[in-house]
């Protein structure tokens, strides 16, 4: 063709070359792979090769005395580091070693239901509270007490002059008490070793109190560390989501299986 013709290259219909499926003989191997995944395949290669490039480079150069705060909060055994646990003393890891989770647990429904009982029985009388504690009392009442008159101005000037003490039968020193207030009759039949002996054993239940209570939530942490370990050698991926504390340990979740 001449210049003034033109080319006709474009208008001349060619042949498309399509790639070739998966032959019959061979539809047993699966997909035949095409150019275009060849390139997917080898960028995702290269790019894994690059990266392990990088790591091998970082190791090479990295100062091991250098410090980093995991250092503080780990251990090296067999030439791993392994991570402490903080939240158990050395008694409560003697007690994980030696029980299973499910007599810990016995003991700590024990210690709790035997708190709750003795917490029934207590109430916590002596503890301060906002509450008031407010006296009704009739005119005989407040004519006896006090010695009050038919006007206003005199009963307000005889509940100015109440005495709560006499009309409690009990003795001044013993009106903040809203437990164990003891009456002048029983004041003169008791004595004063008597009365400091309740004092003493009602410290004694609080204390004790206070003790199966201190004691139930440290069961309460060796029977979650046991559990966990239990489920962590089951099978089946997983991933912690928080580190362990002094209150709990660490928590992992794991990854959903569809059961047939």
């Amino acid at each position: 063709m001449g210049k003034e013709g033109g080319s006709l290259r474009h208008v001349v219909h060619k042949r498309v070359h399509l790639e070739r499926q998966q032959p019959k003989a061979r539809q047993r191997l699966g997909y035949l792979e095409k150019h275009k995944d060849y390139i997917k395949r080898a960028k995702n290669f290269h790019q894994k090769e690059d990266t392990i490039k990088l790591l091998h480079r970082k190791a090479y150069f990295k100062n091991e005395d250098e410090f980093a705060f995991g250092m503080a909060s780990s251990v090296m055994k067999d030439g791993r580091w392994l991570q402490k646990t903080k939240h158990l003393s050395n008694d409560e890891l003697k007690l994980l070693e030696s029980q299973d989770a499910t007599y810990v647990g016995l003991r700590e429904r024990m210690d709790k239901k035997a708190a709750v009982k003795q917490t029934s029985t207590l109430h916590f009388l002596d503890a301060d509270r906002p509450n008031k504690h407010t006296l009704f009392v009739d005119e005989d009442e407040l004519a006896t007490c006090a010695g009050s008159s038919s006007s206003s101005s005199g009963r307000k000037a005889s509940l100015k002059n109440f005495d709560t003490a006499k009309y409690l039968d009990t003795h001044p020193d013993l009106l903040q008490r809203k437990a164990n207030r003891l009456r002048l009759q029983q004041l003169e039949s008791k004595t004063v070793e008597e009365t400091e002996d309740m004092e003493g054993e009602k410290k004694m239940a609080y204390k004790e109190l206070f003790h199966r209570q201190e004691r139930a939530k440290r069961l309460r942490k060796v029977r979650e560390e046991l559990e966990l370990r239990q489920n962590l050698r089951s099978k089946g991926r997983r991933k912690k989501v928080a580190e362990a504390t002094d209150k709990a340990p660490a928590m992992y979740k794991w990854a959903f299986q569809r059961k047939r």
